[in-house]
């Protein structure tokens, strides 16, 4: 068979042509288009179409070409213009020729069943045009040929029109199909081909070019999760199914592993006209922190009632309006209750009648105001006996200060209230004898020490609801970096606003992007950081108080050497000296003492006094079963009323000058008394400080201070 040149007949057509790649370049054309168009071919090639063939960018012309010629990239479709009012330069620069053609444009594609040019074919319908507007406005042109001529061109026009309506109508549908929150997709026939994705989509899956290619190429990673079962289902049985949190495995890319995500989507069957599955739009959201903030929710639930349910006080918890919903389970063993009876307000039925009025009227006070409950009364034992209770309950406040939920305990201090019931009609009956009067002293002393054992209890499960408090804080403090990489998107588009049109901007608008909104965020900032470092402090001071302590000798000299190093920088920049006299040993926690002593000389070199040089002394002696070490520093000094406070957790004493949250003196004192020791402090404003430390200088791990 001869085999047809098809280049020459190209070039041979009396139809005029003109091959577009597909950024529109003119890359090749025939004599019959370099003769309608009145160019030669040297002047085209290589040159942009529209700069080839210059035009008003907002004119309908302009519009027209351009718009159909997107089309075809877009839709990989041939697209028809009926009538396109085009002109075009005249040789020589002499202006340019009001024409008029009717064009096709028709997509060429490679072996791959890749788009790679345009064939545009155009007529030159100029003479018709005019003939037609002509037999408008004379009666020349008459008869049967006319009437036809005038109509189809009215017909022509009128679909024309319709088009390009149309093709306006979807290309608005297309933007907003694309800039949905929700992911979308569309795909056809029996292979599930992408037909279209939006960019929310193509973000889920983490890759682009995925129209024209079926699900299990484009996504190889879900043939096996059940994903193509489904499709296929819908398929076939034309009804839609809808997915909850469904679990799926995903790669951003093929390098990486698969990320684990949970999505609420849609596959909702497209009917043709004959009412068969043509093909299935995908739409849905990802859900994926959704789910796993309720699972951490869950998890600090059941980590709260584990605890709850191992500690020896009986907490319960209400809502803000006091309605009591939560018992622990040492609640409902203490009273013999079955779950669930004293939910509400029937928990005040278990007190003894006579404190009945009271307990309510100092809850609903608290309720009121806000205030820590705090209140004794007799509650009735699974025994049947009423015993005397302390309880207490605490509000949970979110981030505007409004009461989210209340927590409280109850203390069984029955033994206690007896014991001083007991001592006070001893006294009452003179206390007979000195060693009844010790006997009764050594009964209360036994039952303070067991309330404050209950006390720490519930300073421990303060502590680690506290810690529980960290898990939505670091989710605040995310959100806030996401809001501060907002802001910066809102500034840069406000800046570029302002420089294009200052006049859209209104005084509200400004105030909000450069005041109300920068000041917001600083806000949340610094109070989520202020919160951070309080937690931090808290879980500190409660993991301390669980530590096992480990007694072994220390080398006090060397320890102390240590210290010395760890702020020898500090003291060069300071101009200041750091002292160590004679000290003696012991067999203690080593940790605990590096930390006491570290706390201490650190203090010291914080506070000097700016206008000395300073000078610190770490001097020891021993004293019976005991050693006794002093710190002395010639800095600032403490106001003599303040020689308690600044040992309280979170109080601190002078000018606010230095970092700190006022934890180390409250840290010190725990570790000292841990130990089994004493500090003390002295000091006079102006002339400084003194710190005493009085430690056993042998403790075991059987130890009461153990």
């Amino acid at each position: 068979m001869k085999t047809i040149n098809f280049e020459a007949l190209f070039s041979a057509s009396p139809n005029p042509y003109v091959l577009l790649d597909l950024s529109l370049t003119i890359v090749g054309m025939n004599d019959a288009y370099l003769q309608v168009t009145m160019r030669k071919r040297e002047d085209l090639l290589g040159r942009n179409m529209f700069e080839a063939f210059p035009s008003d960018p907002d004119s309908s012309s302009h519009r027209q070409l351009r718009g159909s010629l997107e089309k075809v990239i877009r839709e990989q479709v041939a697209d028809h213009l009926s009538l396109i009012e085009y002109a075009i330069p005249l040789p020589n620069g002499q202006g340019f020729e009001e024409r008029y053609w009717s064009a096709t444009h028709t997509p060429l594609f490679n072996h791959n069943g890749e788009i790679t040019f345009i064939l545009q074919h155009t007529v030159d319908v100029t003479e018709l045009h005019r003939l037609r507007n002509l037999a408008k406005s004379t009666l020349l042109p008459s008869g049967r040929s006319a009437l036809i001529e005038t109509d189809m061109f009215r017909r022509a026009q009128a679909v024309q029109e319709a088009n390009q309506a149309l093709s306006e109508e979807r290309q608005h549908l297309r933007g907003l199909f694309q800039q949905a929150p929700g992911f979308m997709a569309a795909l056809s026939g029996p292979d599930h081909v992408f037909t279209m994705a939006n960019t929310a989509y193509l973000q889920l899956i983490g890759r682009e070019n995925v129209v024209g290619r079926p699900v299990r190429e484009a996504l190889p990673e879900v043939v096996g999760q059940g994903f193509i079962d489904l499709l296929d289902r819908v398929r076939h049985s034309g009804q839609p199914f809808v997915g909850r949190s469904i679990r799926i495995l995903l790669k951003q890319s093929p390098e990486d592993v698969q990320e684990e995500r949970f999505l609420d989507f849609v596959y909702q069957p497209i009917f043709d006209p004959d009412g068969q599955v043509s093909g299935i739009f995908v739409q849905g959201h990802d859900v994926t922190e959704q789910r796993r903030t309720e699972e951490a929710l869950r998890e600090s639930e059941e980590r709260f009632r584990a605890i709850a349910n191992s500690i020896d006080q009986l907490i319960w918890a209400t809502q803000p309006d006091g309605y009591h919903d939560y018992y622990n389970q040492r609640w409902y063993e203490y009273t013999g209750v079955p779950e669930g009876s004293t939910d509400g307000e029937a928990w005040n039925g278990m007190f003894h009648p006579e404190d009945q009025e009271r307990a309510w009227s100092v809850w609903r006070d608290c309720l009121a105001t806000g205030e820590p409950y705090h209140i004794d009364y007799r509650l009735r034992h699974r025994s049947g006996e009423y015993r005397w209770v302390l309880g207490r309950a605490q509000p949970v406040r979110d981030e505007e200060g409004r009461i989210k939920r209340w927590f409280g305990t109850c203390t069984d201090i029955h033994d206690l209230r007896q014991a001083q019931d007991a001592l006070r009609e001893s006294r009452e009956r003179a206390m007979r004898t000195e060693e009844e009067t010790r006997r009764l002293a050594s009964i209360l002393a036994e039952r303070i020490t067991e309330l404050d054992v209950a006390n720490e209890e519930i300073q421990r499960f303060a502590y680690i609801v506290s810690h529980d408090l960290r898990a939505p804080l670091v989710n605040v403090m995310g959100f806030t970096s996401e809001l501060e990489g907002a802001q910066a998107e809102i500034e840069r588009f406000y800046r570029n606003v302002q420089q294009a049109d200052s006049t859209l901007i209104s005084p509200e608008t400004r105030a909000a992007i450069e005041s109300d909104l920068p000041e917001a965020i600083g806000f949340i900032r610094s109070s989520t950081m202020k919160m951070d470092k309080l937690i931090g402090a808290i879980l500190k001071l409660s993991r301390e108080g669980r530590r096992v302590l480990a007694p072994e000798p220390i080398d006090m000299v060397q320890l102390l050497e240590s210290q010395r190093g760890s702020v020898a920088h500090q003291l060069q920049e300071r101009g200041a000296e750091l002292l160590i006299e004679a000290v003696p040993d012991l067999t203690s926690d080593r940790l605990a003492v590096e930390q006491i002593f570290g706390n201490l000389v650190d203090n010291a070199v914080k506070y000097l006094h700016p206008s000395r040089p300073g000078r610190i002394e770490v001097r020891g002696r021993a004293l019976g079963a005991n050693v006794v070490y002093e710190v002395e520093d010639n800095g600032r000094g403490i106001d003599p009323k303040d020689f308690e406070r600044i040992f309280d957790l979170f109080r601190r004493s002078g000018a606010q000058d230095q970092q700190g949250e006022g934890i180390g003196l409250a840290h010190v004192r725990a570790l000292v008394r841990r130990l089994g020791g004493t500090i003390s402090v002295s000091s006079r404003l102006g002339e400084g400080s003194t710190f005493t430390v009085v430690l056993p200088s042998y403790i075991s791990m059987n130890s009461e201070a153990a």
